[in-house]
């Protein structure tokens, strides 16, 4: 049985999730923070019943999407922090989603209390570090703005005549960055890429659901991918150099018999290091 990526709201999806599989009969699955494109596999399994099936496509949409918007985002240059409302439980495996896109930070509040290995926790005081933050709500721009390094617009409209004006106002304050909150239903393709070269960065309120998933008995094709085509191959045999350049290709989808668990660290990394060779049009997707 096979579940593989339905439909993403995106390009790609960033997988993140892998943990979840532990305990279960795997033959194949995609490590944490490695793009996959629809309706590409993430993970193989045996003898797996529904009630398994259902629980795995609920956690696992949820981690993806976040993982995927986070990434996406930072793919286009913004900085991406995430506020601790937005976590659900376990917030741990949401904090691991959220570096395996990229993320910048955690603006934790008094929402969750992680540790600084873990993930960069971002001050909110304005008598904090040198690089803390405050977060304003927009009808108070007006008004004396806390002396920070960084603002966080709240309940900011989107347009971008405004944004353009409050950013403007903000620096020559001495404000360094200007995030903007946004809200799952404001957190779309369209929207975001018209205040990429307006903003600093984006704090994400809550989780979208960006990422639909399905399975079926079908084994899963092994998938593999050159990045100087930009090419996908899907096959059920081995390939060691694509067939059109003759270049590398690396595994998307790899026998459990591999299955390491990447450290926070390594993790967001690696997430960083996929974000610099994806682009944002998928990759296409050549059946052998």
């Amino acid at each position: 049985m096979r579940i593989f990526v339905k439909w993403c709201g995106l390009p790609w999806c960033m997988f993140a999730g892998s943990w979840l599989f532990q305990g279960l009969d795997v033959d194949k699955y995609v490590k944490d923070a490695t793009p996959v494109v629809p309706p590409e596999p993430i993970v193989e399994l045996k003898d797996a019943d529904n009630d398994v099936i259902r629980r795995l496509l609920n956690e696992l949409r949820l981690l993806i999407s976040l993982a995927s918007i986070t990434a996406w985002i930072k793919k286009l240059g913004l900085r991406v922090f995430i506020h601790g409302s937005a976590l659900p439980d376990p917030v741990n495996d949401f904090v691991k989603a959220a570096l395996a896109g990229g993320v910048d930070g955690l603006v934790a509040g008094d929402f969750v209390k992680m540790s600084v290995e873990s993930v960069n926790i971002v001050s909110t005081s304005a008598e904090g570090s040198p690089t803390s933050y405050v977060m304003v709500d927009s009808l108070s721009i007006g008004a004396n703005v806390p002396k920070s390094y960084g603002v966080i617009l709240m309940n900011a409209p989107t347009d971008r005549e405004w944004l353009i004006g409050a950013r403007d106002s903000l620096k020559a304050l001495g404000v360094k960055e200007v995030f903007v909150a946004l809200g799952a239903d404001q957190l779309r393709p369209d929207l975001v890429k018209n205040i990429t070269d307006v903003l600093d960065g984006v704090v994400i309120m809550e989780v979208p659901v960006i990422v639909s998933l399905g399975f079926d008995e079908r084994p899963a094709y092994n998938v593999f991918r050159c990045s100087n085509c930009y090419i996908d191959f899907e096959t059920s045999g081995e390939i060691r150099k694509c067939p059109r350049c003759s270049g590398r290709v690396r595994p998307i989808i790899k026998p459990w018999g591999r299955y390491v668990v990447l450290e926070d660290r390594v993790l967001r990394l690696k997430g960083l290091e996929e974000i610099k060779t994806m682009r944002l049009d998928p990759p296409k997707t050549i059946y052998l």
